[in-house]
């Protein structure tokens, strides 16, 4: 079953401390969940196997046209499908964890348990962010095992590149999953959330960066910051597309801010939620 594959044991000082116990049920929360642990793992490990065993479909099919899927070139492909097309899921599963409490009507039995708010605004974010390492990190090491397993003579990456990259492919996709659990927090319902993380993100970004008028303010998108940061040739040639040259503080500001503020405005409404 998906919640079995999924939910993880989390370790501390004291395992059966109170929030060790509230930390797994929030994980359990979400991988029973399984239309949301589905999408999640289609989109991460799913997307990473089924991408890269069809382009081995064309490199056996053709070797001269099609040049080996692992090495440098097979690396580039990992990052952009880990860094930046499982920002849906992400998004999905996020919003799912910043309001399943609200939603489903228990928030409030949680609260006159006498745990602090803030704790339980924050337990359900990292419960979020424990399922989502774990998916990320596996379908990361099935990448690199293509990458290094079947580079077939290719040039390979150095071990700062592999950092880097998996850095990358961790740090935007919780940027993600950060600012839409704020948004499912702030709305208390995902729908919306959902609906604006990936509207924003996929047609309006896509389009006020091209409009040169805006000048750098558009240095502000989560898309322009992404690609500022990217460790791959293909963000730079995207933002020299666009006329744009953010400078890495602004990337990191940018990254930052918004999961930030978001997450202050989800729990100023949290914490007005009666009792």
């Amino acid at each position: 079953m998906i919640s079995g594959t999924l939910s993880p044991t989390v370790a501390g000082p004291d395992s059966g401390s109170v929030f060790s116990q509230m930390l797994r049920a929030e994980t359990k929360k979400l991988t029973r969940r399984k239309g949301v642990a589905a999408f999640a793992i289609i989109g991460t490990i799913g997307i990473v196997v089924v991408t890269f065993a069809v382009l081995e479909i064309y490199h056996l099919s053709d070797p001269v046209k099609y040049s080996p899927i692992g090495g440098v070139s097979g690396f580039d492909k990992l990052v952009l499908i880990l860094g930046e097309l499982t920002i849906i899921p992400a998004s999905i599963l996020g919003s799912t964890a910043g309001s399943q409490d609200v939603e489903s009507g228990v928030v409030r039995d949680m609260i006159v348990t006498g745990r602090s708010r803030i704790s339980l605004f924050l337990l359900r974010i990292e419960g979020a962010v424990v399922v989502w390492l774990i998916l990320q990190l596996t379908a990361f090491l099935i990448g690199l095992m293509v990458v290094f397993g079947l580079a077939g003579g290719a040039k390979l990456p150095g071990l700062h590149l592999v950092v880097e990259g998996g850095l990358y492919c961790f740090g935007t996709s919780l940027v993600f999953l950060l600012t839409a659990a704020g948004l499912a927090g702030l709305f208390g319902t995902r729908g919306p959330a959902i609906a604006i993380m990936i509207g924003w993100t996929f047609v309006i970004e896509v389009i006020l960066v091209n409009v040169t008028a805006l000048g750098p303010i558009r240095e502000a998108f989560l898309t322009t910051a992404m690609a500022g940061l990217s460790p791959i040739p293909d963000g730079a040639r995207r933002l020299k597309h666009v006329g744009l040259s953010p400078s890495v503080l602004v990337d990191y500001v940018t990254i930052v801010g918004w999961p930030l503020v978001v997450n202050i405005l989800g729990w100023i409404r949290f914490s007005k939620l009666e009792a």
